[in-house]
């Protein structure tokens, strides 16, 4: 058997990030994005390597997406004393499906047309998805959760499929972490 290599590493301390990323902010804390900034980071690369091209610009759309929700939980924080769940807004359901559906035009006809893809449509639907998600987080809306679910099934199939298995394990834990991330904000108050 070869031994792992320098990337087997990187990819494994990167999934180890983003699942403690993840757990923080399922469980409301804000210091989850800290980590979960460094594990972002790291996949950009991991992902552009291994040829899923939406993947790695997802993850560049978490990493700003993290420095946002950063800030906009530490105004909620400060204005309550603790995180607060927010009601999903007409504007907010509206902004994350319409962006939604606009990254996955945009994925599709980029991967399609420019890249040499060979997961054209499973790279474009996961990415479109997480880009509501992730603003629907940063928002503090709790539907997130059960987005994040369907994303993370579907994602453990495309990093199998691509041999990166360190990555595919970390969507099992995710997909686990998104039910009890579900759980717990459905236990906090709306605002």
């Amino acid at each position: 058997m070869r031994e792992p290599g320098p990337s087997f590493w990187v990819e494994t301390g990167a999934a180890i990030l983003g699942i403690w990323g993840v757990w923080d902010l399922g469980s409301g804390l804000r210091r989850g994005y800290l980590s979960g900034l460094a594990s972002t980071l790291l996949y950009i690369f991991l992902c552009a390597v291994n040829g899923i091209y939406a993947d790695a610009l997802i993850n560049a759309w978490y990493s700003i997406m993290g420095v946002v929700g950063w800030f906009s939980w530490k105004q909620r924080q400060a204005e309550s004393q603790t995180h607060l769940v927010q009601a999903m807004t007409s504007q907010g359901l509206v902004l994350g499906l319409g962006l939604g559906i606009l990254a996955w035009f945009f994925f599709w006809f980029v991967l399609k047309n420019y890249t040499d893809s060979s997961v054209v449509l499973w790279d474009t639907t996961t990415s479109a998805l997480a880009i509501t998600a992730m603003l629907w987080m940063a928002a503090g809306y709790r539907w997130n959760w059960p987005l994040w679910l369907i994303i993370n099934l579907m994602s453990v199939g495309l990093y199998l499929h691509k041999g990166m298995t360190p990555t595919a394990l970390q969507y099992c834990v995710f997909a686990g972490l998104a039910v009890r991330g579900w759980w717990k904000w459905t236990r906090q108050p709306v605002s």
